[in-house]
């Protein structure tokens, strides 16, 4: 190779060379200016954290500690609707059935006469007693007429002693047999008008258990009459459950009408259990009246009472501090304190608790990661 030649080739590779090396040394300071401001940022950021904690105001959705918030227990029994006073009515004496008076459903009157047995017989006793009742008289005018005789034969000495003694004892059993004969009237009368089935109070009539031409005895059920327009609720409880009665609020609501329900307060429980079932008969009687509330209606009792298990809270109210859960209770000014809190119980969206928090008291439900004891907070009012 001529040496013009060599000389032009070691200056074309000193050249390449030099270009070479202020490309890399261009690269690396840019890599250099990242890495610095990489290392610059969280200082920025960190310094923003501390401003926002000791001056700034984070804004915090609140949630609202409500008689509702803490949280109630429902139970519900269904029975039917019975009228508080149901009378069956029967005749006090025995006899065939000659008329009925009265339909299902009916309203009646006091004194009514509902049914009617044929009084033949009743008529015949009667008229029995009425004569007994004739002679009775008669013999007790003829006892005293005697007697007055034999005071005055006594008097003039033309009566014996015996006589007048005799006189006496007769007016004393024609008194006796009157009065015996005057109550066996009035006996005679009673039956007979027991021979009509006479309504004793206003009231609704709800079933009919014989026809005529019946005959029937004394005391058979003939009538169901619902003496007034008082109406309860009979339901059956479990055993126990009438302790819990004294803390609930009762309502009775109706399967034929929805969005309906009337107050109603306990108005006795039976002392007896059911055989079959072991529950027992509460009645409750209606605070509100309605009127189209009929006998036999489907009603179902509904027992309030405060939840024993705690407050219903948000989910997202719930935060830790020290391996410990907590809720963050919005103050005065906007300042918080954290309030330790049990959970009893998580759902979907949100989760029951026991603490020291009470109805109105306001806690933070979203947000709860971003606070301590040393930032104020401001309610979001939007929706």
């Amino acid at each position: 190779m001529s040496r013009p030649r060599a000389i032009f080739a070691i200056v074309i590779s000193l050249a390449v060379t030099g270009i070479g090396a202020a490309f890399a040394f261009h690269r690396l300071d840019k890599e250099e200016s990242k890495e610095t401001a990489s290392v610059e940022k969280p200082q920025e950021v960190g310094s923003e954290q501390k401003m926002n904690r000791n001056g700034s105001e984070l804004v915090v959705r609140a949630f609202t500690i409500g008689s509702e918030g803490k949280g109630t227990a429902e139970s519900t029994f269904t029975g039917t609707l019975q009228p508080r006073y149901n009378a069956a009515i029967g005749f006090r004496i025995a006899g065939k059935i000659i008329e009925r008076n009265v339909e299902l459903g009916q309203r009646v009157k006091k004194g009514d006469v509902l049914f009617r047995l044929d009084p033949e017989d009743m008529e015949l006793q009667l008229r029995v007693a009425e004569a007994d009742h004739e002679s009775a008289k008669s013999l007790l005018t003829q006892a005293v007429a005697e007697e007055r005789r034999q005071v005055k034969l006594r008097s003039s000495g033309s009566s014996s002693q015996s006589d007048y003694d005799l006189a006496v004892a007769t007016l004393a059993v024609a008194t006796a047999r009157l009065e015996s004969s005057d109550r066996r009237l009035k006996l005679a009368e009673n039956q007979r008008s027991y021979c009509d089935l006479v309504a004793d109070s206003d009231g609704l009539v709800l079933a009919i258990e014989a026809e005529t031409g019946q005959v029937v005895n004394i005391g058979q059920t003939i009538v169901k009459v619902m003496q007034n327009d008082e109406l309860e609720a009979v339901v059956n409880l479990p055993e126990g459950f009438d302790v819990k009665l004294q803390k609930s609020n009762a309502k009775v609501r109706f399967w034929s009408r929805d969005n309906f329900e009337l107050g109603a307060e306990l108005r006795e429980v039976s002392p007896v259990a059911d055989p079959t079932s072991g529950t027992y008969d509460a009645k409750f009687r209606l605070l509100d009246a309605a009127d189209d509330l009929t006998i036999g209606m489907t009603a179902t009792v509904v027992f309030s009472e405060p939840s024993s298990d705690g407050i219903e809270i948000p989910l997202t109210s719930v935060s830790k501090l020290a391996d410990s859960a907590i809720v963050w209770r919005i103050l005065e000014g906007g300042r918080v304190e954290a309030i330790p809190v049990e959970l009893v119980k998580y759902k979907s969206e949100s989760a029951i608790v026991r603490g020291d928090l009470s109805t109105g008291d306001q806690i933070v439900s979203a947000g709860v990661q971003r606070i301590d004891e040393q930032v104020t907070v401001r309610v979001w009012q939007g929706d």
